[in-house]
């Protein structure tokens, strides 16, 4: 696989691809991928594409389609649909494993399903985290410079600073290449990501507190720099300022990082997250537990960045313990918000930003599972938004603990918002006021559930596509339905995928689904074949939970939009 360029024909029938983009390179420091911005698409549009190779005339069978989403400014209607409101479908779920034992495999029959039934249906879909799980991460350099057919003396910084992103690329090359049926669904199905602990580490937490130092919270910023390369260009962002990787000097004692090379100047403090010393061991994205606490530098941890003293130089909290010349980056903020007719939807990162809980004290104030500067965006954000309905994604489940799953680390272990009782309670009352429907997205889990926290505020989790479930002790003990408390807050749990722990886990093979419709106007034609779009006075949103084997509708819950104020006429 070598760097080179590709094009994109595309156009509105199969056999007519009539329009094509520039040329656009790849770049060797991205593992050779690459994409390219297609603009002046008519709306509610299907298109089909292919990519090609300049210059060659073999064709490459990279196919696929979409369709574009409506324009709102062509749907006004100024007595039936003043707004310009339009109907929409999404999917989600997470936990896309294929690793044997853990999965149902490399065929991934729930993207089988989906493609059979939900293909043509939906706009778009939402990766909740999980994408992608360990494997391949023992891949050394050496091995990458032969498959990209280079010399050592043409590594790529960012592979000389961080060595084994060699691993996590070959981690979704693998899985790309043996995931067809998901490989094939990605062609044909527009996508939003979010990332969570397994495109870092299994189980990673702390990355956000200063001062830890913990080998899976240090692989943050190689993780998600490679999901980024493959997955996270997709997303629109607020913050395009990439992972900025370095290697720099540092003293016992002292508070400062040196690196010529750095221009620590040109860096945005307002778009970076915090400063990381890496691990540096060839094993150091490896998901074994037995490596935990072994080896790694000794400077090793999560800083604070405190300023900036010059071109080379950055201050930071704590005080490194050791003089040595030292692999660090600084990270990305990677949340987002996105609107899309009446509905604002924001992206949030439950892992970049994380401070440590601890189990014995979930209720700590203080501690963050988004940050303040997060936290604060998403707050003000949902309080300013004028949208019907505000969909909150977060890669991690609200209301139901994480405790447990296979081999996890053995101390402190809740993945969910059931740690940061303090932040989550401000988030629900928050929302509760603006008296409006806010749903939570979440994943992470392996079985999806609805949960109605408050009149206002729910949660539906949705998954796994292909990953095993967890049992119910995994998850709190929470009953299949009804009533669940776990912390402060009880909540109702109206439906639910649930399994016993008697079931062997690799029994546990029963993926499902989401799909999201969202109904803002009805077809009231004169003509039996004319279409003319009014919109509803409340429009309604539809969570419909399906079977990933079989696609037979489980379950599924509707909500209301609350009652817009009626202008008075004159």
């Amino acid at each position: 696989m070598r760097t080179g360029h590709f094009a994109v024909r595309y156009g509105t029938t199969p056999g007519r691809l009539d329009q094509q983009t520039k040329p656009v390179p790849t770049h060797l420091e991205r593992d050779n991928t690459g994409w390219v911005h297609i603009r002046g698409l008519k709306a509610n549009t299907k298109y089909y594409y292919e990519l090609f190779i300049p210059g060659q005339t073999g064709l490459t069978g990279k196919t696929g389609s979409f369709r574009t989403m409506p324009d709102s400014k062509q749907m006004i209607d100024a007595k039936l649909n003043p707004r310009g409101l339009f109907n929409f479908s999404f999917e989600f779920a997470c936990g896309n494993n294929q690793n044997p034992g853990h999965s149902n495999g490399p065929g991934l029959p729930p993207f089988a399903t989906m493609l059979r039934q939900v293909r043509d249906r939906v706009n778009f879909a939402i990766l909740n985290g999980d994408w992608l799980y360990e494997s391949r991460r023992e891949y050394q350099p050496q091995q990458w410079l032969k498959q990209v057919d280079i010399n050592d003396g043409d590594t790529p910084a960012v592979v000389r600073v961080a060595p084994s992103i060699v691993g996590v690329w070959q981690n979704y090359k693998q899985f790309l290449e043996q995931g067809q049926n998901m490989a094939t669904w990605h062609r044909h199905v527009p996508s939003f990501f979010t990332y969570d602990d397994h495109e870092i580490l299994n189980d990673v937490w702390g990355a956000g507190t200063p001062g830890l130092r913990d080998r899976r919270a240090v692989f943050r910023d190689v993780g998600v720099r490679a999901w980024y390369d493959y997955l996270g260009w997709s997303n629109p962002t607020e913050f395009p300022q990439p992972v900025h990787f370095g290697r720099g000097k540092v003293r016992k004692g002292k508070s400062v990082i040196e690196d010529p090379a750095a221009d620590f100047t040109k860096l945005d403090l307002q778009q970076a997250n915090n400063l990381h010393i890496h691990w540096g061991t060839p094993t150091a994205g490896i998901n074994d537990n037995a490596l935990d606490g072994v080896g790694g530098t000794p400077n090793a941890g999560v800083y604070r960045i405190v300023r900036v003293l010059g071109k080379h130089r950055i201050k930071v909290e704590p005080e490194t313990e050791l003089d040595e010349t030292v692999s660090y980056s600084i990270g990305r903020r990677s949340y987002y918000r996105i609107r899309i007719a009446n509905c604002d939807l924001f992206f949030t990162d439950t892992r970049g930003q994380r401070q440590m809980h601890d189990t014995r004290n979930p209720a700590k104030k203080g501690i963050s599972m988004l940050g303040p500067i997060q936290r604060d965006w998403l707050l003000e954000g949902v309080r300013s938004s004028d949208a019907d309905f505000i969909f909150v994604i977060s890669s991690v489940n609200f209301m139901v603990p994480h405790v447990g799953g296979g081999k996890v680390r053995a101390n402190n272990k809740d993945d969910a918002w059931t740690v940061f009782y303090d932040e989550r309670e401000k988030l629900i009352n928050a929302w509760d006021k603006i008296d409006k429907p806010v749903f939570v997205l979440t994943g992470d889990l392996h079985n999806s559930f609805v949960c109605k926290i408050t009149d206002n505020v729910w949660e539906f989790a949705s998954g796994p596509h292909n990953s095993n479930n967890h049992w119910s002790t995994d998850e709190g003990d929470r009953p299949a339905n009804g009533r669940f408390q776990y912390g402060p807050r009880p909540v109702d749990i109206r439906w639910s995928t649930y399994f016993r722990p008697d079931i062997p886990r690799f029994n546990l093979r029963h993926p499902h689904y989401c799909v999201v419709q969202v109904n803002n106007v009805f077809n009231n034609p004169i003509e039996p074949d004319d279409t003319r779009w009014i919109a509803f006075p409340r429009p309604q949103v539809i969570f419909q939970y399906y079977n990933g084997k079989t696609g037979h509708l489980a379950y599924a819950e509707s909500i209301l939009a609350k009652p817009r104020p009626v202008r008075a006429k004159d």
